[in-house]
């Protein structure tokens, strides 16, 4: 197995500058398929969420000898920027969506294709307003996506409109865990109200008639990272095992 951080930039046209993110591959035996999960507020899940040693922890309890997983990890570079990123009242929301479909996920596949591989699954991770900006990039391209990995979701009505204009079924297999004390939570940055519980029943409901499989968890937890490290191996088995 080999399990590998490096750090790449992108010169991106449509955010107007070099933008970071760090690739994770994780491969044993000679697998042709390539499962891609790219990772909202990446360096957060690396070093709150330990997402480096769950992800070697998960593989060797299932005992797979055939794999191949790239995760690509996209860290904000200030919390100022991260809500401009995530936020759909966010200056760069709609620049980042673009960015993350026409900049950075052909660049990683066109590399991807270059090793004569192709790719299975391709997923989404986000927590808080990174699970929401997953939402609004798999409701622009729902065909592209397979996964989508969703701890305690910012979600709002921007999101419950993106996904009631969807038409047809997607092939998503949805991982959707929230707390029971996320009733109402504040965003410090701009003292906005999020209703994190709530919001995350309706967009739950919302995706029955378009999600392939939906698992969905409501637990006894608070809007913390504690939460989503704790809940981070369901998570990243999910995505292993399902689909």
């Amino acid at each position: 197995m080999i399990s590998n951080l490096e750090e790449h930039q992108i010169n991106s046209h449509t955010l107007g500058k070099k933008q970071l993110y760090y690739s994770m591959e994780v491969r044993e035996g000679q697998s042709q398929a390539v499962d891609v999960l790219y990772v909202q507020d990446g360096m957060d899940y690396l070093r709150l969420g330990k997402l480096q040693d769950t992800w070697d922890h998960i593989l060797k309890e299932e005992g797979r000898r055939d794999y191949h997983f790239l995760l690509i990890l996209v860290p904000p570079s200030t919390s100022e920027e991260r809500y401009h990123y995530y936020h759909p009242s966010g200056t760069h929301h709609d620049r980042y969506i673009h960015f993350f479909h026409h900049e950075l996920v052909p660049l990683i596949e066109k590399q991807i294709r270059a090793l004569g591989k192709r790719i299975q699954k391709r997923g989404l991770l986000g927590d808080s307003l990174g699970a929401a900006i997953c939402i609004a990039l798999a409701s622009e391209e729902p065909k592209e996506w397979t996964h989508l990995l969703l701890q305690s979701g910012a979600f709002t009505d921007f999101h419950i409109h993106k996904i009631r204009n969807i038409k047809t079924s997607a092939p998503w297999n949805v991982y959707q865990v929230v707390g029971n004390l996320e009733g109402s939570v504040t965003y410090p940055l701009t003292g906005e109200t999020f209703s994190i519980l709530p919001a995350n029943r309706t967009l739950y409901e919302e995706l029955q008639p378009i999600a392939e499989n939906h698992t969905y968890y409501e637990e006894d937890e608070d809007h913390l990272w504690d939460f989503w490290r704790r809940d981070l191996p369901r998570a990243l088995h999910y995505f292993l095992t399902k689909g």
